[in-house]
């Protein structure tokens, strides 16, 4: 009588369903999407407010050398307006300023908060009180399993 410890032409059991298999490969595509999609955003909300920012101190400096012509010396019309465009500017820099540090604390900062707490969580061990209904029983210990895929 022989001995066979790896019977040949058998197929192996699967320890997690194809169809679990393809439902976690496809969540975790669209996770692997949506943190594309928020480091995107992160990043475009930044360029966005560096020009927001570099716009606002153009305008004050173009409204200083305004000031600082020979002509706005010459006429006092001229001077009260751009004295009021000065003003004018210098308000809408400040309230521009405003606007950036609010985009830092609403947008940009949570959502690099979230991609590093959510992708931190992600490579973690899988906690038992999390996995998908019924797997623990087909996986039986095998923690981290789920990321070899």
């Amino acid at each position: 009588m022989s001995w066979i410890p790896f019977k040949i032409g058998q197929p192996k059991k699967q320890i997690v369903p194809k169809t679990v298999e393809r439902d976690f490969e496809r969540e975790y595509g669209k996770l692997q999407q949506l943190e594309e999609q928020t480091r995107k955003l992160q990043k475009d909300m930044k360029k966005s407010t560096d020009a927001d920012l570099a716009m606002s101190k153009s305008a004050v400096k173009i409204s200083l050398d305004l000031l600082s012509n020979p002509l706005c010396e010459q006429d006092q019309d001229l001077l009260s307006m751009v004295t009021a465009l000065d003003t004018a500017m210098k308000r809408m820099d400040a309230f521009n300023q405003e606007k950036v540090n609010q985009i830092q604390k609403t947008v940009i900062e949570p959502l690099k908060k979230r991609n590093q707490l959510f992708w931190s969580w992600v490579t973690s061990e899988w906690p038992q009180s999390h996995e998908l209904p019924g797997l623990h029983s087909q996986i039986s210990g095998t923690q981290g399993l789920w990321l070899a895929w």
